[in-house]
C-alpha cells in the first residue's frame, strides 16, 4: 500500500463510525435512472458511499486481495463518488483509471491527473473497445442489474489476457448465528424482496458471484472471500470487522430510507417496519450479519 494511500485511510477511518449519525436522515431522490436510490451527489449519500469505501479498504489493507502488477488501464463501473478509483490511481500512478457512472462525479472531488470519468448507463452496451483494461472492477452494482450472470461474459470481454476482473457485492439477507430472526427483519425483507423483485434484480446476488464466475469458463481462477459484517459490535474482537459491520449497519438503514423514499409504499417499507428492523439489529443479545462476497478472477491468458 503507497505510503499516501495508507495515510488517507487511515485518517478517515478514525472518522467513520464517529460521524455518522445514528440513522441516515430521509434522502431526496435526484436522479430519474433507474436506481433505487438517491444519487451519489447528494451529500449523505456520498457519506455513505465513502463511508463503505473506507471500510472495506481498512478491512482489506488496500483496494484489492488481486496480485495486480504494473497496470496501465483500470475501469471502474459503478464509481459513485470517485473513492475507490481516485485511490486506484494513486495507487497505480503509471495506470490511466476511467471512473464510470450514470452520474457525474462530486464537484469537489479532487480528480487525480491519472483519471478520468465517463457517463454510461450499463443496460446499453460498454462504450468500450474489447480488451481495453488490465483490471475492471464493479462493486454493489451486479445487486441493482437485471439479469446479472449475462454481465460475466461483457465485463470478460474488456479485459485483456491475463487481466483481473473484481466483482464485490452483498447477500442481502440478514443471519442470525443464534435463533431465527425476528419479525421486523421479516417484516422489512419482505417489503425490500418484493420491491427488488419488481426491479427484475437479485437481492443475494453476492452469494452467487463465485459460481457465476466459475460457469462463465472465462477465467483461469476464481477467488472470492467473504466479509462476515456483524451488526452487533459484540459478535467480533476484530476492530476493522467492527467498523465495516457498524459502516454497513448506517448504510443499508440509508439504502431502506432511500427506497422508501423514492417510490413511496409500494416499496414495501414504511416508517413502522424501518423502525422495527432498526429494533432488532441494534439488540445486544442477536449476533445478526450480512456476508459481503469480495471476488477476484483472473481471465484466461492467450495460449
Amino acid at each position: 500500500m503507497l505510503p499516501a494511500f495508507r495515510q488517507r485511510l487511515l485518517s478517515t477511518q478514525s472518522q467513520l463510525v464517529k460521524a455518522s449519525a445514528p440513522y441516515l436522515p430521509l434522502l431526496t431522490p435526484s436522479s430519474p435512472a433507474p436506481y433505487p436510490l438517491p444519487t451519489s451527489s447528494a451529500g449523505v449519500e456520498r457519506r455513505r458511499l465513502d463511508d463503505m469505501h473506507y471500510g472495506i479498504a481498512g478491512y482489506l489493507k488496500g483496494l484489492t486481495y488481486a496480485p495486480i502488477r504494473n497496470p496501465s488501464q483500470i475501469l471502474e463501473l459503478g464509481s459513485g463518488t470517485g473513492a475507490w478509483a481516485s485511490d486506484a490511481a494513486a495507487t497505480y500512478p503509471g495506470a490511466h483509471v476511467v471512473a464510470a457512472d450514470m452520474s457525474p462525479l462530486p464537484e469537489s472531488l479532487a480528480v487525480p491527473p491519472n483519471m478520468t470519468y465517463k457517463q454510461m448507463n450499463f443496460l446499453e452496451p460498454f462504450p468500450f473497445r474489447p480488451e481495453t483494461f488490465d483490471v475492471v472492477h464493479m462493486r454493489f452494482v451486479m445487486i441493482h442489474l437485471p439479469n446479472p450472470d449475462s454481465y460475466i461474459s461483457r465485463l470478460a470481454a474488456l479485459l485483456r489476457p491475463g487481466g483481473w476482473l473484481l466483482l464485490e457485492d452483498v447477500n442481502h439477507t440478514l443471519l442470525d448465528a443464534k435463533r431465527p430472526v425476528g419479525p421486523g427483519v421479516q417484516a422489512l425483507y419482505r417489503g425490500y424482496y418484493e420491491h427488488m423483485r419488481r426491479q427484475g434484480v437479485d437481492p443475494g446476488v453476492g452469494a452467487r458471484l463465485k459460481t457465476m464466475l466459475q460457469t462463465s469458463k472465462k477465467f483461469s481462477e476464481v477467488n472470492e472471500t467473504v466479509i462476515p459484517c456483524y451488526m452487533n459490535p459484540k459478535s467480533t474482537e476484530n476492530p476493522e470487522l467492527q467498523n465495516l459491520g457498524e459502516i454497513l449497519k448506517y448504510s443499508i438503514d440509508g439504502v431502506y430510507v432511500g427506497i422508501m423514499e423514492k417510490v413511496g409504499p409500494i416499496g414495501g417499507i414504511t416508517p413502522e417496519i424501518l423502525r422495527g428492523w432498526r429494533r432488532e439489529v441494534n439488540d445486544p443479545v442477536r449476533d445478526l450479519r450480512i456476508d459481503m462476497h469480495l471476488t477476484w478472477s483472473k481471465k484466461h491468458e492467450i495460449p
